[in-house]
């Protein structure tokens, strides 16, 4: 936060779990080179092992995409919905999406509370300078999972979709690359619990906003399940399902190893079976108060 404050470490929220593909998905790759008659629209895959897999920027921009539909802001107490105000593409192309001109209109906002804003000196006036707010959540790249890979098995088909002219009727095929259904991608998420201070003076734990922020996490991936990720949603691609195995709390003294017992400084639910995004959700309030009572903030009584 800058002059304005300092941001302290309290613990993170770890979301693990499998996306599993229920129609094809694609997410685009690059073309090695231009062939004739070779694949028009290939997906995404790692450079090394050729496997595809499931960019991490993808889904996060998915959910913070998800979450401008529905999030607000609360702007003298008063909430208020989110408007495209921040063009992040060129004037040409332009790419419109919602970002918090300051950290201050940041911490009030349910998008860039959890997905971070870059600061922007222009909306504050004359000698005022903005600050950027990093994102607390960290998305990392779904891969395949290890139980899925086996060397028979065919992960992608190439799928020809067709436009067609409405007055000659003419076709204009394209090859589109896609992930079979069936496939099934590890998915990592964290969210750091973090305690904002202002001067000498700790604030209270932030409670309403760490459980605001988990349940918006958790909606976001609900509404993908029933929209889609990836391109060609409208088409029937990229219908997934998100299956919890781990949702849990874990403090810092977690990390620093105090207490030589894990299992007292972390809590949640683990399910090697899984588990489903509502189940997950029946939690949040008890990983709340969970962090809330180790880091000493537990009301009397």
């Amino acid at each position: 936060m800058g002059q304005n404050g300092r941001r302290v470490f309290l613990g993170k929220v770890i979301f693990e779990g499998r996306i599993i593909l229920k129609t094809g998905l694609h997410i685009g790759g690059s073309k090695e080179a231009m062939q004739i008659g070779g694949l028009d629209l290939p997906v995404i895959k790692d450079s090394q092992n050729g496997l595809p897999y499931i960019p991490g920027s993808s889904l996060k921009g998915k959910m913070r995409s998800t979450l401008e539909k529905f999030g607000t802001r609360t702007i003298q107490k008063a909430p208020e919905k989110l408007t495209c105000n921040r063009n992040i593409g060129t004037g040409r192309n332009p790419l419109w999406i919602h970002c918090c001109d300051d950290v201050q209109h940041a911490l009030n906002c349910e998008v860039c509370r959890i997905f971070g804003s870059s600061g922007d000196d222009r909306a504050l006036g004359r000698g005022k300078r903005a600050e950027n707010f990093p994102s607390p959540l960290m998305v990392r790249d779904a891969l395949l999972d290890e139980s899925f890979i086996q060397p028979t098995r065919t992960l992608t088909e190439v799928k020809t979709e067709t436009g067609v002219d409405r007055q000659n009727m003419s076709a204009n095929p394209r090859q589109v690359e896609r992930v079979l259904p069936g496939a099934i991608f590890a998915f990592d998420l964290v969210y750091s619990v973090e305690e904002l201070e202002t001067g000498n003076n700790p604030l209270p734990f932030p409670e309403a906003r760490v459980k605001k922020d988990l349940e918006n996490i958790l909606t976001c991936l609900e509404i993908i399940q029933q929209e889609a990720l990836g391109g060609y949603s409208s088409r029937g691609y990229g219908k997934v399902q998100f299956t919890f195995t781990k949702f849990l709390a874990r403090t810092l003294d977690y990390y620093k190893g105090v207490g030589g017992n894990d299992n007292e400084n972390e809590k949640g639910k683990l399910a090697p079976d899984g588990f489903t995004v509502s189940e997950a959700r029946q939690e949040i309030k008890n990983l709340v108060d969970f962090l809330k009572k180790e880091k000493g903030h537990a009301l009397p009584g």
